[in-house]
């Protein structure tokens, strides 16, 4: 069960797959019911740490793959996804 700030959620998995979420977020694991549940855990750290660059950085990859997607490799394309690596060499750290 993750939580946000809207609403609890249940997420169920398939076998071999996995749900990545903020360490910021309140969670809870409910007790099985049939069968048994096998987990690994683990932590990302990202390269961007502040939050709101992130965000930035994550809505400028979708369009950019969007643009790609809907016209290919073209001069916006280009702009696009060289803004993007510049940013991200700006604000990663390590």
């Amino acid at each position: 069960m993750i939580e946000d700030t809207f609403e609890a959620r249940t997420v169920r998995l398939n076998a071999g797959d996995m749900v990545l979420y903020p360490s910021t977020t309140l969670h809870r694991v409910e007790p099985v019911t049939r069968g048994e549940r096998l987990a690994v855990v683990g932590w990302v750290t990202s390269w961007v740490k502040d939050p709101a660059a992130r965000e930035m950085l994550f809505d400028l990859d979708l369009s950019v793959n969007e643009v790609f997607e809907r016209d290919g490799k073209s001069a916006l394309f280009d702009r696009l996804a060289k803004t993007r690596s510049n940013l991200l060499r700006r604000w990663a750290e390590g």
